[in-house]
């Protein structure tokens, strides 16, 4: 059973555009990519499936010169299915495997460009990098090829995915400007969704049987073979470290982190290097502290203080052994918030409502010496928006009041709690649900 994704209106798009570029479709390990692709090709009369796991035979295909037509006539008699442009859709899955089939989509573009061609892979990120285990040198087909980025379920598809449409289209239509009458019914399905979180097996497991227990133990199963995965990411950094840098992220998820100090006995750069590979692989986002006076806001970061956030809240409670049944009981925002598993989804969710063309980025504020911090800070309309994600009731508000005297054009801050919308002055109030309505 296929459940609908956000991603299927982009990759609909690119099927109906006259000159589409081939696809890199690129995102963590099981996020779904391959039951997406297969999914469009119920659009195509034929549909070859190239995955370099299972085909190494074909490799052979891309060595020496790029001959697209002869390429196309063996992988014909190959699969026993003729390869039509406008009709066929050529998918490569695992691509990493078979470096010089990256290099190959800059000649299916420009010698075959009605094809449709996609390409995935699940340690795409370190063959890309050219610094990966095989250490193969590629000539990327730069501006002739298209990356979508493509994450786990946000919370809104998992409301589609679990028979939730009516209140999904409930939220998508709320005007955010009054109390919302199926506040606690999200909030309660919110809850669930961080303990199942967005990985499509522990979803389709949960419509399935209902079990989060069950749900667990895939989380279990995915994260161990993630973790098996280590060694193939850079063969100058041990697995053992990245190991170590993995589980200082769990264990400190959103705390201010100094590489120089996170780890005993592991230097700065070896830290860094650790982050860097783990965030290649889709499976730790770091937030970059800016000052935020200019746009972008990476021009601002401040290089020696990050947070860090996993990549799956679900796979994240299971991983740290928190208390779920204390999460799902709770009726106050500490108890929920625990392991600031509420700030991370918040994160995660601000990632995935990104334009899928782009590469998700994440910056906090703070200020030294003043104890005043932001969560995350956003780009809308060519502004600076402060996001803090807090408590139920209105508190002080210091940081958020800080940030904005220093700031003068933002005009605004968005706080994210257990309220329902809201409005304080200059303080914008979303439930923690609703962090689609500010991304969008």
């Amino acid at each position: 059973m296929y459940i609908q994704r956000d991603i299927d209106k982009t990759l609909q798009q690119w099927k109906e555009e006259k000159k589409h570029k081939p696809l890199l479709l690129r995102g963590v390990r099981q996020c779904g990519k391959t039951s997406a692709v297969r999914h469009l090709s119920e659009q195509f009369e034929n549909y070859i499936e190239i995955n370099f796991e299972k085909h190494s035979e074909l490799y052979s295909l891309f060595e020496g010169n790029f001959d697209i037509k002869a390429i196309i006539i063996k992988l014909e008699l190959f699969f026993s299915s003729k390869i039509t442009a406008g009709k066929t859709l050529l998918f490569i899955d695992e691509i990493q495997e078979c470096p010089r089939a990256v290099t190959a989509l800059r000649y299916f573009y420009e010698d075959m460009p009605e094809l449709h061609v996609i390409a995935a892979g699940s340690l795409l990120e370190f063959v890309l990098n050219g610094k990966g285990v095989k250490k193969e040198t590629i000539d990327f087909p730069v501006g002739r090829v298209r990356s979508i980025f493509m994450y786990p379920f946000s919370f809104t598809e998992y409301l589609r995915g679990t028979k939730k449409e009516i209140l999904a289209d409930y939220l998508k239509q709320h005007d955010g400007n009054t109390d919302n009458p199926a506040h606690e019914q999200l909030i309660s399905e919110y809850k669930t969704f961080l303990v199942v979180g967005g990985m499509p097996e522990a979803i389709a497991e949960y419509i399935d049987s209902g079990s989060l227990f069950n749900c667990q133990q895939i989380h279990r199963d995915i994260i161990t073979n993630f973790i098996d995965d280590f060694n193939k990411y850079r063969s100058d950094v041990p697995a053992d470290i990245i190991r170590k840098v993995f589980d200082y992220a769990v264990h400190n998820v959103c705390g201010q982190t100094k590489s120089s100090s996170a780890i005993k006995g592991i230097s700065a750069y070896y830290f860094d290097t650790g982050i860097d590979l783990l965030r290649r692989a889709g499976l730790v986002y770091p937030v970059k502290a800016s000052s935020c006076d200019t746009i972008p806001l990476g021009s601002c970061e401040k290089e020696t203080n990050k947070k860090l956030l996993l990549f799956d809240t679900g796979i994240y409670l299971t991983v740290c052994g928190l208390n779920t049944y204390e999460l799902l009981s709770s009726d106050i925002f500490d108890e929920m918030n625990k392991g600031n598993v509420v700030e991370m989804q918040t994160g995660l969710e601000i990632i995935k409502y990104t334009n899928p063309y782009t590469e998700s980025s994440l910056h906090y504020w703070y200020r030294s010496g003043a104890n005043a911090e932001i969560d995350y800070a956003i780009i809308k309309e060519n502004t600076v928006i402060p996001v803090e994600v807090k408590a139920a009731g209105k508190g002080s508000m210091q940081s958020m009041h800080s940030f904005l005297e220093t700031h003068p054009s933002s005009k605004y801050g968005i706080r994210v709690s257990l309220e329902n919308f809201n409005n304080y002055d200059n303080i914008r109030v979303y439930p923690v649900y609703a962090v689609s309505k500010f991304c969008n």
